[in-house]
């Protein structure tokens, strides 16, 4: 996984060259700080050499200049590095969610999807910063500064080193259990920010049934949770900070008892203990900052293991190598044996399923609740593969055809309709991207909203707000009708498109979905049969799969499934 983690510095190069190339530069600067200090101690002071006391001061000045700037450019550079890659991950996440099927988003929270797209990749953009930068720093102070400091006493430094590492060594030892607590931590994030989009988007229903003390006390608990991930993280992250503290000023205490003995000694003067303490203080410090920095990698890879877990899911629903263009489409769709089944349930819905639909006829399924007439219909343009059997459209195994050049003959109007933040335009334009201004106005007048909107003070410019909170249930649907017409496809989709809507709202939406009907294949699934009883024909579907089918007028001359849902409906509209 480590190896994959580096792949994502690839497309990057230049910009990782150059912070890591100001990286070894401000390294190189400070190395050399305490070697002009040994300088002006062991051979200026001493000779009270003046002049080259204040040069050697001159050009430290003028180094530690150079360092502030080189500072800046790996704290900016280093920065946007870190933002590119997650900019990367971000729209190869987001690429990916386009391609998954629906039964991935069954099982799988909105807020936690978000949370992966989002707070996640943030860690991962400040690992992908800070990781490279404090290893590299902290490589060439290790490696560097011991070669400087064995050149003032081999044994000593190589004695103090062993001490070093072993320290450091156990202190990484010891912060494994922050990988474990910082992992729990970004699923509860994940878990609460489910929670929280959960309520937001259903503030409404809230209010209505005055479940506000219930939707606090929910999200109390959940927080609970949240805090309690959060303090076993910190407790991992505090105890290992505790001994990263005592080791830090454990092996200072070392060094300088060390070099007072050596220059009691005779073998260090005062300048080289001066060096000395301070090189192994410059040793200790990037160590400081790399143990501190656990923090930052445990966040930033419990986030990329959540990103990999996203971009490993298999892609169930994708085209063939050599999938064909589904073109010139008639709509003659055609279910021979299909049988299919939801895995998050692993109940069957569809055995064996027939049917054919021939170019412009219209087809109705009706039926209880649960027997698979929306499966039916979400099967035709893929939004789920099959468990056996085939569907055909003109022939075509949708199989064997592009998924794009599938679902671009087909339209699609659902009852729970989806409206997306933004302008009218904008949202009607959806049915058919890159539509110019007089196709969307055609569009809506086709669906008659044309007349509704242009009464707005800014017309096909209004925004609709969140999920179309702005429109009532009659004006959303008829954008989605608009969005429709503008789409043109040769299959139309009606899934229970006026079940939501009053009865007069209904009569005139009907009106025109059966203009927008008029000359394609329509697969209609309605609760209403009264909206369906010119369909030229009626598939009754029950828990044995198709129980009756033909024309209305053929099926209420037979006792039957058919006669007893509509004598049922016509009691319920009495009522």
């Amino acid at each position: 996984m480590f190896k994959l983690f580096l792949s994502y510095y690839k497309p990057h190069k230049k910009k990782l060259m150059f912070v890591l190339s100001m990286v070894v530069f401000f390294s190189l600067v400070e190395l050399s700080i305490p070697i002009f200090t040994r300088h002006i101690l062991n051979d200026l002071i001493p000779q009270q050499k003046l002049y080259p006391i204040l040069i050697i001061t001159g050009i430290l000045v003028v180094l530690l200049v150079f360092y502030a700037f080189f500072h800046y450019l790996v704290g900016y550079h280093g920065h946007m590095l870190g933002i590119s890659i997650e900019k990367d991950m971000r729209i190869q996440a987001f690429e990916k969610l386009q391609k998954l099927s629906f039964s991935y988003y069954d099982v799988n929270k909105t807020g936690t999807i978000m949370t992966r797209l989002t707070s996640d990749l943030h860690e991962v953009a400040e690992l992908a910063h800070h990781g490279i930068e404090e290893v590299v720093s902290v490589g060439m102070m290790l490696v560097l500064g011991y070669l400087y400091l064995i050149r003032l006493d081999f044994w000593t430094t190589t004695i103090l080193f062993i001490v070093f590492l072993s320290l450091m060594f156990g202190l990484m030892f010891a912060r494994r259990n922050m990988i474990v607590a910082f992992r729990k931590l970004r699923k509860e994030h994940a878990h609460i920010n489910s929670r929280l989009e959960g309520s937001i988007s259903g503030v409404r229903l809230t209010r209505a049934f005055g479940n506000e003390a219930f939707e606090v006390s929910r999200f109390e608990k959940d927080n609970d949770q949240y805090i309690e991930a959060y303090q076993g993280a910190y407790r991992a992250l505090g105890g290992a900070n505790a001994m990263n503290n005592f080791f830090v000023q454990f092996i200072s205490v070392m060094v300088l008892l060390t070099g007072a003995f050596l220059v009691m000694w005779g073998r260090f003067s005062v300048g080289d203990m001066f060096a000395y303490y301070i090189y192994f203080s410059m040793l200790v410090g990037p160590i400081r900052r790399l143990m501190t920095m656990l923090e930052t990698f445990q966040q930033g890879w419990a986030g990329f293991e959540r990103f990999i877990e996203l971009m490993q899911e298999p892609i169930t629903i994708f085209d063939k190598e050599d999938a064909s263009t589904l073109k010139d489409v008639t709509g003659h769709v055609l279910f021979e044996n299909v049988s299919f089944g939801y895995s998050r349930n692993n109940q069957s819905v569809l055995e064996d399923f027939n049917l054919e639909i021939k170019p412009g006829e219209m087809v109705a399924l009706v039926g209880p609740s649960g027997v698979g007439k929306t499966t039916v219909a979400q099967l035709l343009p893929r939004f789920y593969d099959l468990k056996s059997g085939a569907i055909y459209v003109d022939g075509h195994n949708i199989h064997d055809v592009t998924l794009k050049s599938l679902r671009d003959k087909i339209g699609y109007v659902q009852q729970d309709v989806m409206i997306f933040w933004g302008s009218i335009a904008d949202n009607i334009a959806y049915g058919k991207p890159g539509a110019n201004r007089d196709e969307v106005i055609e569009a809506a007048k086709q669906a008659h909203i044309h007349d509704f909107i242009v009464s707005l003070p800014k017309g096909y410019e209004t925004m609709v707000g969140e999920r179309g909170v702005m429109l009532s249930g009659g004006q959303k649907q008829r954008l989605s009708i608009a969005r429709i017409f503008l789409r043109n496809p040769e299959i139309l989709i009606l899934d229970e498109a006026t079940s939501a809507l009053d009865n007069i709202t209904e009569s005139a939406i009907q009106e025109r979905l059966d203009a927008l009907a008029k000359g394609r294949t329509v697969i209609a699934i309605a609760h209403r049969l009264s909206t369906i009883h010119h369909a030229d024909k009626i598939v009754v579907m029950g828990e044995g799969g198709i129980l009756q089918m033909g024309k209305h007028e053929d099926l209420m001359r037979t006792d039957g499934h058919y006669r007893n849902l509509y004598v049922a409906s016509s009691k319920t509209l009495k009522i």
